[in-house]
């Protein structure tokens, strides 16, 4: 099947470079790749130098060619800028992030769309796995500048399956770009390619990385800067939080849950003399239905289901339902542990009463890992996307 790929390429000040790299890809590259339609979308930032000017005179031959102009705002801010126009004006099926001054070979190319076609989502161009290399010109602290910033992205994030995570030679199926957020990236400058990563691997994105040699510029002067790295960690771990502030709202909710079950449980084995295992039911369910409440108000009302459009109260069912193995964990545990050790234990020179010392490590290490799991994939089934964009989705669906 014939797709769309245009491969974005962002300039300011590369006439020299663009005037050898549009004839190169049209005449040469692109002849290569004979079962999809490519493109070239050109995103200027203004260039003074007249960029501009060749790329437009170009376009009277290749009718593939794209120019998008736009005011300088950085790197990130022009890819951005050119990933929408690409989805929303022409129509593409993927995208290609491609540098204009020959850092990137352009005869590796056709190597990114052919992972594309092996069935993969997201092909990087890695220097970092066997066949890849950084420019020999590389001092060796800008060689440990590049190293060390992607060993940063991928301890923070728990990420080894990917080398060269700060690569920015890559192509993305743009049903994946849909859903990033490009409007509000973390960084418009370099470190925007950390954040697209970030969200795309996070969606379940078939990710390939082929080896390429990136060479020194041919022409024009560096971009990168030590600002630009320390940019790239803040990302990074801006990212890592976003990522645990659920985790963090869930554990919080946890905490309150636990007070409520513990007093009502308490109240009742004390006031109402019920059994203890009863108590612990009770308790149990008033922090199941304070907990869901919340969760769902708070800590998961970003999340929307695309299947299923069910109200809170049918939720609110379900929820019990699917909390009900807790709820059986905690009274098995307490009853159990009473009838090996009694209603009253021993602990560091403490009397305290079973169910309630069983009840901190049966929650702890039982109860709360299986609840976040339901509480992500059968209440609210959590995914990856902004309220907008699950709108859109449901719209087509």
């Amino acid at each position: 099947m014939i797709m769309k790929i245009i491969v974005i390429i962002p300039t300011y000040n590369e006439k020299e470079n663009i005037e050898k790299m549009i004839p190169l890809l049209e005449k040469e590259i692109f002849p290569q790749i004979k079962n999809h339609q490519l493109g070239i979308l050109i995103a200027d930032d203004s260039s003074p130098d007249g960029t501009k000017n060749v790329v437009e005179k170009f376009m009277k031959e290749y009718k593939n060619l794209n120019l998008l102009e736009g005011k300088k705002a950085g790197l990130g801010a022009a890819y951005a800028r050119a990933m929408r126009y690409a989805i929303d004006k022409l129509e593409a099926y993927a995208v290609i992030e491609f540098d204009a001054d020959f850092q990137h070979d352009p005869h590796d190319l056709p190597r990114l769309v052919a992972a594309m076609d092996e069935g993969y989502d997201y092909v990087i161009g890695s220097r970092y796995i066997p066949g890849g290399a950084v420019p020999k010109e590389w001092g060796l602290d800008r060689k440990l500048l590049s190293k060390f910033g992607g060993l940063f992205a991928r301890v923070v994030w728990l990420n080894f399956s990917i080398h060269d995570i700060t690569s920015g030679f890559k192509l993305t199926k743009t049903e994946y770009l849909k859903k990033v957020d490009l409007e509000h990236l973390y960084s418009k400058a370099f470190a925007y390619k950390l954040h697209v990563l970030h969200d795309v691997v996070k969606m379940g994105a078939k990710v390939k990385e082929i080896p390429i040699i990136f060479y020194e510029r041919k022409e024009g002067v560096s971009k990168i800067n030590k600002k630009e790295s320390f940019e790239s960690m803040f990302v990074v771990l801006r990212l890592k939080f976003d990522d645990s502030i659920r985790i963090i709202k869930f554990l919080f909710v946890g905490g309150t849950g636990f007070i409520i079950q513990l007093l009502l449980q308490e109240g009742s084995a004390r006031i109402f003399h019920v059994p203890d295992w009863l108590a612990v039911g009770v308790g149990a369910e008033s922090a199941i239905i304070s907990n869901f409440l919340i969760n769902h108000f708070w800590t998961f009302n970003d999340t929307h289901s695309i299947k299923e459009s069910s109200n809170i109260w049918v939720k609110m069912v379900k929820f019990n339902i699917a909390s009900l193995g807790s709820i059986i964990i905690q009274v098995v545990a307490i009853w159990l542990a009473e009838l090996v050790l009694g209603p009253n234990m021993h602990i560091f020179g403490f009397m305290l009463k079973t169910r309630i010392a069983i009840l901190f490590p049966t929650i702890i290490f039982l109860v709360i890992p299986l609840n976040y799991i339901i509480y992500n994939k059968v209440i609210w089934k959590t995914q990856y996307l902004k309220k907008n964009l699950i709108v859109e989705e449901n719209k087509v669906l």
